[in-house]
C-alpha cells in the first residue's frame, strides 16, 4: 500500500515542486508548448478547458498567454495550489477567464461540458484499486463528444527488466541536471513510498474503458509519456447506450 502522505503539495514538497519538475522531468517545459500546439490544432476560439491538478499554474502560463479567448476551470485538492493558481491568474490579468475548484473532479457539475481536459502528473499518485479508473471516468464524462483529453504521466511495469534500466537512467538524469544530494534523496524516498506505477498497457486500457480513443502518444522521456485522446463521438455514445439498455 502506497503512502498518500509521501507527496504533500501543501507542505515542503509543494514549495519545491516547480523547481523539481523543471529539473527532473525530461522535457518538462517543452511538453507544455507541444501540448499547447496540439490543442490549438484541435480547438476553436473560445474553447473551454478543464485542468485537472493545478500544480504551479504552468498550464495557465503557457495556454492562456497564447490564446486570449480560451477559458479554464482548474481543479485541485491542495489549498495552497489553488491559492498559487489564483495568484498566477491575477498576475496574468486573466482572472475573468479562470474558475478555481477546490474539490475532486467527480464533484464538478457533470452538465458543464468542456472542449478539452488536461491531466498532467496526476494519475501516478492514485493507487490502481479503481481510483485511476474513477479519475479518468470523471474527466471523460465532463468532456464533450469528440472532445480532447491530454494525459501525461510517470508510469512503468516494475516487473519488467526495462524498468530498472530506465529508473537507473532517470537517477543519472537528475545528476546531470544538478538535482543531487539531500534533495534527490528525499525525492527518491517519496517516489518509493508514494508512486503507484502502472504499465502503459494498463493506462491505455483505463482510458479506453472510460470512453476515450487514443489518437497517438506525442511526448516521451524515460519513464514519462504524454498521450492525446479523443472522447468517442455522439454516434458511438448513442450506440453504447442502446447496448446497455
Amino acid at each position: 500500500m502506497k503512502d498518500p502522505k509521501a507527496f504533500n503539495f501543501d507542505g515542503d514538497y509543494g514549495e519545491e515542486y516547480k523547481e523539481l519538475a523543471s529539473r527532473v522531468i525530461p522535457g518538462y517545459d517543452e511538453l507544455f508548448i507541444a501540448t499547447l500546439s496540439l490543442l490549438q490544432e484541435r480547438l476553436d476560439k473560445g474553447a473551454k478547458i478543464l485542468i485537472v491538478g493545478c500544480g504551479t499554474g504552468k498550464e495557465l502560463e503557457v495556454f492562456a498567454s497564447a490564446e486570449d479567448q480560451w477559458t479554464f476551470d482548474c481543479v485541485d485538492l491542495g489549498g495552497r495550489r489553488i491559492i498559487k493558481k489564483k495568484k498566477v491568474a491575477g498576475k496574468m490579468e486573466i482572472s475573468s477567464r479562470v474558475q478555481l475548484h477546490h474539490c475532486y473532479t467527480h464533484e464538478l457539475d457533470p452538465d458543464i461540458q468542456f472542449d478539452a481536459a488536461t491531466i498532467i502528473n496526476v494519475m501516478h499518485f492514485l493507487p490502481d484499486d479503481g481510483s485511476k479508473d474513477a479519475l479518468m471516468q470523471s474527466v471523460t464524462e465532463r468532456v464533450k463528444p469528440d472532445g480532447t483529453v491530454v494525459l501525461f504521466d510517470l508510469h512503468g511495469d516494475q516487473s519488467d527488466p526495462y524498468f530498472n534500466l530506465f529508473y537507473g537512467a532517470w537517477k543519472r538524469f537528475m545528476d546531470h541536471r544538478g538535482y543531487t544530494g539531500k534533495k534527490k534523496e528525499r525525492l527518491l524516498s517519496r517516489l518509493d513510498r508514494g508512486i503507484a506505477y502502472a504499465s502503459s498497457d494498463r493506462i491505455l486500457q483505463i482510458c479506453q474503458d472510460s470512453g476515450l480513443h487514443l489518437i497517438r502518444s506525442y511526448w516521451s522521456g524515460l519513464l514519462y509519456t504524454a498521450w492525446l485522446f479523443e472522447r468517442h463521438g455522439q454516434k458511438h455514445l448513442k450506440s453504447s447506450m442502446v447496448k446497455m439498455i
